[in-house]
């Protein structure tokens, strides 16, 4: 399942080669998937912005000019991930303006309604990252005292579809998939069975996104760490940035140690001590975004499931809460689980349950029969975990 690795094979210009610039709109390079270490991080946004159209020329002697401030800003950002999406967003506000010939500067709300309408076929979440993107900018220009005018920040957020696109799991369906890997693990024994049965046994039982397993460290000094109760907890930044934990227990924790062992016998050390990437091919190569969504294709054609194409790394998150929330298991739990700082967004994975199972009781009701009963209620101490249980009688 190597694949390679983002970043590599990246043009270099940002524009075709044979065309004049001044025909073409800028293309900006992306920033690498994975964060590159804070040096090699400052110097590639001294590259990228110093690239940016539409804000002048730029004074090297000035530390608080635009493109200074601009780096100052991307480069300490808490999230990775969010420095990403940022920078595309503004980049691509740039470049609108460079084509219009229009000053960031001087830009009006309704120049910024023209660039997000030209986005055309972008769904909502991609209009307002980029809107956000381009908000946050402007703010941090406020609050250096280069810009008195956010022109972004009343544009109007496009509303997101409220019925989630993701597929859920059923119960069965889990089952499937979860019995393949371990029927798998133990027929070939081979490290990269052994990783794939690890990564759905902690995703299904975790709920954490892709993001968790791939960036996710070895060793006492990365993000998975024994916790003086013998149990391993994997420790992780969420998009936002912000630092969570998330519990390995039951055959999540036995299918973790198996991997790490394999692995440590390839590489001559002892396991869980490496201090690298959690899962990496078998040449030691980190996993990469399309690694996990074919393990997840893969593992789910040969299941049995239907319709596998479907079933992509996120399905597990909302299989998780899905299933969780049937259980019984309170929104304020899951929302924990999730790493969600507010209901409303568990609430819009379990809208499609709700909505089900509010229709069978009305359903039962006209037919004249007993309404169906809710969940049972869980057994004392056992509120926290039954979401585990889905898992481990599977």
């Amino acid at each position: 399942m190597a694949g390679k690795q983002p970043g590599e094979g990246e043009p270099e210009s940002v524009r075709p080669s044979g065309v004049d610039p001044a025909l073409e709109p800028y293309r900006p390079r992306p920033i690498p998937t994975r964060h590159p270490g804070q040096e090699r991080l400052r110097e590639l946004l001294d590259d990228l912005v110093a690239d940016l159209p539409a804000l002048g020329h730029e004074d090297p002697g000035d530390r608080h000019g635009i493109r200074a401030t601009t780096r100052a800003w991307l480069f300490h950002m808490s999230s990775h991930h969010t420095r990403r999406t940022y920078w595309h967003g503004l980049s691509l506000w740039l470049s609108y303006c460079d084509w219009h010939r229009l000053d960031p500067l001087a830009a009006r709300l309704a120049d910024v309604k023209d660039w997000i309408g030209g986005l055309g076929e972008a769904s909502p979440s991609t209009c307002n990252a980029r809107l956000s993107a381009v908000s946050a900018w402007y703010a941090e220009l406020i609050g250096n005292r280069l810009h008195d005018d956010n022109p972004a920040k009343l544009a109007t957020r496009r509303k997101r579809d409220q019925e989630p696109q993701t597929r859920a799991l059923s119960y069965d369906e889990l089952v499937a998939l979860l019995r393949y890997a371990r029927e798998r693990a133990a027929r070939l024994g081979s490290e990269a069975a052994l990783r794939n049965r690890a990564i759905l046994e902690i995703m299904a039982t975790t709920g954490v996104r892709s993001g968790a397993i791939l960036h996710a460290r070895c060793g006492t000094d990365g993000d998975v760490l024994t916790v003086s109760g013998g149990n391993r907890v994997l420790r992780y930044r969420n998009k936002g940035g912000h630092r969570k934990t998330a519990d390995i227990l039951g055959l999540a924790e036995t299918a973790l140690d198996d991997y790490l062992r394999a692995r440590a016998a390839r590489e001559g050390h002892p396991a869980g001590v490496s201090p690298d990437w959690l899962f990496v091919t078998t040449s030691g190569t980190p996993l990469a975004q399309r690694d996990l969504a074919n393990l997840f294709h893969d593992y789910a054609r040969s299941a049995g499931l239907a319709d596998p194409e479907d079933v992509v790394p996120h399905s597990m998150r909302h299989t998780v809460l899905t299933l969780g929330y049937e259980q019984g298991v309170s929104l304020e739990d899951l929302a924990d689980l999730a790493g969600h700082e507010s209901v409303a967004t568990t609430l819009l994975y379990v809208r499609r349950s709700r909505r089900r199972q509010t229709t069978q009781l009305l359903a039962d009701l006209v037919d004249g029969g007993a309404p169906a009963r809710s969940a049972p209620k869980a057994a004392p101490g056992e509120e926290k975990t039954r979401h585990l249980r889905l898992v481990r009688d599977a």
